[in-house]
Parts: structure tokens; C-alpha cells; sequence
């Protein structure tokens, strides 16, 4: 039975793709891990801390990262 050909991907380019290596991982490495969860202490007005925490999710964590790094 003849291989099929996609009209879409050159000859050459599906040869280099046949030919390159597959990167063969390890299906524990593939495991989702969370990220560990960060924990932020509320400040009064005055900038002290109340001794309250809240937990921050993952995102606002970055973005709290990138204000501070002025990239955003």
C-alpha cells in the first residue's frame, strides 16, 4: 500500500520531519504538577501587616511579577 501524501507538506519537508529524531520522554515527566500555592499578607493603610493571608492564584502572581518587573 502506497504511503499517502499530504498536498499541503512539501516532499523535502516530510522527509527532514521523518527523519528527525522524536524527543522520547518519560511518562513521569509528563505528569502535571500545580504550582505551589503563594500566600500574601493584607496590609493596613499604613502598610503594616494585619496577620490575615489570603492565597494568590497562579496568574495574578504573574502578573504581580510583571508590574514589579515593568514589562507590562
Amino acid at each position: 500500500m502506497p504511503a499517502l501524501r499530504d498536498p499541503f507538506v512539501p516532499d523535502a519537508l516530510a522527509e527532514r520531519l521523518r527523519a528527525k529524531r522524536r524527543n522520547i520522554r518519560p511518562v513521569e515527566a509528563l505528569a502535571y504538577e500545580p504550582a505551589k500555592p503563594l500566600f500574601a499578607e493584607l496590609l493596613d493603610g499604613r502598610g503594616h501587616g494585619t496577620g490575615q493571608f489570603v492565597r494568590l492564584s497562579q496568574g495574578m502572581v504573574e502578573r504581580i511579577t510583571r508590574v514589579v518587573r515593568g514589562s507590562e
